[in-house]
């Protein structure tokens, strides 16, 4: 089954279970090369963002927990998804400056990766928080992906902010305490901020960047 097929499939399903609100997404739809980077609400985020932009072929980054999921590993697979080491496996078996020295290392590679996928034209999603949000609101803290794709953004590449909301109390998120819906909507807003992306990757430092990703991801209003 070719991924086009599937991603059908998979919005078929998702649809049934959620009432899903998407705007913006016609900023998909040119002729460009996507660096997509939504907020985290829950597990199942890479996939509803997967079945809604089914005719785009985003390469998400994805926890290797995640990939080796029977049925979600599978589906991800199909998206030709980026498998991302799981650093707290990691971090259990060294000591904690080795710790700190792998978790640099996964950093850099994935930034290369992801840049090296734009450049050759090759769309690219990934969460710049690097886990499901475990408070009401998104925390990127000090990571450094975000901020190194883009200080090194390839030209032409579109810079796309994602809002996903609606999933926070689902049995799919980290929040509690768990509220059981049949019909959840979640929305997904789509945003245009490349140019916003590039200069302040480019004049911040990487705390003050991460801040402004967190400003808008957390903006309640829009």
């Amino acid at each position: 089954m070719d991924r086009y097929t599937l991603g059908k499939i998979v919005k078929f399903f998702f649809h049934w279970h959620y009432d899903i609100r998407v705007t913006g997404e016609e900023l998909l739809r040119a002729d460009a090369t996507y660096l997509v980077m939504p907020n985290h609400t829950a597990y199942v985020d890479p996939l509803i963002l997967f079945s809604e932009e089914w005719w785009l072929p985003i390469r998400p980054l994805v926890d290797e927990l995640f990939m080796r999921h029977k049925f979600f590993g599978y589906i991800l697979r199909k998206a030709d998804a980026i498998e991302v080491p799981d650093l707290q496996k990691v971090e259990s078996q060294k000591s904690k400056v080795e710790s700190l020295k792998t978790k640099a290392d996964v950093a850099g590679q994935l930034s290369r990766i992801a840049i090296d996928s734009l450049a050759e034209g090759k769309d690219v999603c990934f969460y710049p928080s690097g886990h499901v949000k475990t408070i009401d609101k998104e925390v990127i803290g000090n990571r450094r992906l975000a901020y190194e794709v883009c200080r090194d953004l390839p030209a032409g590449v579109r810079a796309i902010l994602c809002r996903m909301r609606g999933l926070e109390t689902s049995r799919w998120s980290k929040l509690k305490p768990k509220q059981w819906k049949w019909r959840r909507t979640v929305t997904l807003h789509f945003e245009d901020h490349t140019e916003d992306l590039r200069l302040w990757a480019q004049t911040l430092t990487r705390r003050e960047f991460n801040e402004r990703l967190e400003e808008w991801y957390n903006n309640f209003e829009k």
